[in-house]
């Protein structure tokens, strides 16, 4: 018995449930905005993210149907509370004009408002900022709801071998000086020699007066120009994976372990659950490096003689060459064997000679950890070449580096405290005897790997030969420095070996942004709505105590209007007279009882001043 009788809830429960409602909607703007602000960056979960990837526009057609939905409930919940406020105010006399604009407001529709006359333009002014904020509504809610494109920093720790500390430099030390040294390094020397070549002609940024771009490779990890003396830092970019087949000063490549972690972000996200559309990595580490200066020998302190020895045979020579160089009051020579023709010369157009020396002897005791010289002189084919000395200091270094699509980048900042080389420190030695090896294994019977470089990219311009050089040396001494730091990273690092690093991995995906000045504005269109809605919404219940409204009229409804004003005879007020004083005609609306419209519309005869 109850199917016909139609459920009406009270004026009292609409009002409440209009501040309920918007209160809700505000509520879930500030709490999104100030969970993005606290956040600073929310990332959506990857499966969300491929499918963004795959179909941007749906992306954009869902968060319009969403933000369309809000703004429509937003901007329905105010227009009622304010028409339910004037339902109340207009039992009071009221202009025309006055009554437009609260229809107006009252339907969403204020650009019907409009005078040129100076004492209406403040209420103009009021119902287009109403009409403007009402608008901004849709644009407030799409831009707070769709997600963009974000880079999300999450920060990092973790510690690597430190080659400047105590226990390494004695471990090191140690090893270096055992019986079966050359007996463990030859084998990773010859696995790793040319490597030890192309590591320094990749670091020759210039080559030909050309600059260069070069992607240098070890271990499985990929270099811009060179290692820079570090160990990757980075699980993806580590490298090999496959168990070394040596440790220390045996190594020649396999897995290296990484020991970086990723900082425990706000409510405890874990992101590395997340993948992203990409990722890369700022991580500051130690490296090293050396600064090299070469220059023409200067004879008042150095030389350099190489001497042949030539022995006769069936079709050419066989020529033994013993180079000496001469550092400051140091010394030291290396054999070089060539070939030449039966009368004991070399072809100069097509053969030639690049011996190189490294002085002091960096397995005797006047080596000096605090720098070492490399002297070169090319014969015949690169004779281009004088006599050369390149001064090498090695130091350690702090550095920023970058890990980016697959290309691990170096750039020093400074100085590490203290790392700079130390009359104990042994990785001066252990470079020059990389070097010391490299240069050795350059030169073949009848020419050399580094002098066909130098003539093909500088033979003609000496700065640029000497240029080329120093990056050469120092690609070389960086490398080692990363072979080194490998080889005794493999195997775990002990505690009191360890630096710490730190960096800052940053993830490429879609999600919401901290942008204070923009979430800013976009509550402050989102409050006032609400704002205006509890104070329109609070005058009504207010009302409604004292002076129930009628719910079988309302004023903003074009024929419920009309009856009323034609209820009150309001025609014999437009007969006649200026149209533009119709605004000023007050009017106020009447109870009519028992009539279908139970309002009328009649002038109010203003009160003539005393």
């Amino acid at each position: 018995m109850f199917a016909d009788s139609p459920v009406r809830l009270s004026r009292t429960s609409i009002l409440l449930f209009i501040i309920f409602g918007q209160t809700v909607l505000l509520s879930f703007a500030w709490g999104f905005t100030g969970e993005i602000l606290f956040m600073n960056v929310i990332a959506l979960p990857d499966h969300i993210v491929h499918l963004i990837v795959a179909h941007p526009t749906d992306l954009t057609l869902i968060v319009t149907l969403i933000s369309t939905i809000l703004s429509i409930i937003t901007s329905a919940l105010f227009t009622l509370a304010v028409r339910e406020a004037f339902q109340h105010h207009l039992s009071k006399p009221i202009t025309l004009f006055k009554l437009r604009t609260a229809i107006a407001l009252s339907t969403g529709r204020p650009t019907w408002v409009w005078s040129r006359r100076w004492e209406f333009l403040k209420l103009s002014a009021l119902a287009l900022a109403f009409y403007a904020v009402v608008t901004l509504l849709h644009t407030s809610w799409n831009t707070l709801l769709l997600p963009t494109l974000v880079q999300w920093p999450v920060g990092m720790l973790g510690t690597e071998l430190d080659l400047g500390s105590v226990a390494f430099v004695t471990k090191l030390s140690t090893d270096l000086y055992t019986p079966e040294q050359n007996s463990v390094q030859a084998p990773a020397f010859e696995t790793i020699n040319v490597l030890t070549l192309l590591s320094g002609i990749s670091a020759a940024d210039i080559q030909g007066g050309v600059q260069t771009s070069s992607i240098f490779s070890f271990n499985g990890a990929s270099y811009n120009r060179s290692t820079g003396g570090i160990l990757p830092a980075i699980g993806e970019y580590s490298g090999s994976l496959t168990p070394p087949a040596g440790f220390g000063l045996a190594f020649s490549g396999g897995y290296v372990p990484v020991n970086t972690s990723l900082e425990p972000g706000h409510f405890g996200r874990d992101a590395s659950t997340y993948q992203g559309i990409t990722k890369n990595y700022t991580v500051t580490q130690q490296g090293v490096t050396a600064n090299v200066t070469c220059q023409p020998i200067d004879h008042s302190q150095n030389s350099f003689t190489a001497i042949s020895d030539v022995s006769q045979g069936p079709l050419n020579t066989f020529l033994t060459w013993e180079v000496t160089a001469n550092c400051s009051g140091n010394s030291n020579s290396q054999i070089y064997y060539t070939v030449g023709n039966m009368s004991g010369q070399m072809d100069s157009t097509s053969e030639g000679l690049l011996p190189v020396v490294v002085c002091p002897n960096p397995n005797s005791t006047a080596f000096n950890p605090y720098k070492f010289d490399i002297f070169m002189s090319g014969l015949d084919k690169y004779s281009f070449l004088p006599t050369t000395v390149c001064e090498v200091v090695p130091y350690l270094t702090i550095v920023n580096v970058t890990y980016n699509g697959g290309i691990i980048s170096v750039d020093p900042i400074g100085t590490s405290p203290g790392l700079t080389s130390s009359p104990s420190l042994p990785l001066s030695q252990y470079i020059a005897t990389v070097m010391a090896y490299q240069s050795g294994t350059n030169q073949g019977m009848t020419t050399n790997t580094i002098g066909d470089f130098l003539t093909a990219y500088g033979a003609n311009n000496e700065s640029l030969i000497y240029s080329e050089l120093e990056d050469y040396w120092r690609g070389i001494a960086e490398f080692a420095s990363t072979q080194l730091r490998s080889g005794y990273s493999a195997s775990g690092v002990p505690s009191n070996m360890m630096t710490s690093t730190n960096g800052t991995m940053y993830i490429t995906t879609y999600g919401w942004e901290s942008h204070a000045r923009t979430y800013i504005l976009l509550l402050v269109v989102i409050t006032l709505i609400w704002g205006t809605t509890i104070f329109a919404a609070g005058y009504s219940l207010i009302q409604e105590k004292i002076h129930p409204s009628d719910p079988s009229f309302d004023f903003s409804d074009p024929v419920d209007l009309v009856i009323a004003a034609s209820g009150g005879r309001l025609e014999s007020e437009f007969c006649e007279g200026d149209r533009d004083k119709v605004h000023d005609i007050t009017v106020r609306f009447e109870d009519v009882p028992g009539q279908v419209i139970s309002k009328r519309l009649v002038t109010v005869v203003p009160e003539s001043p005393a």
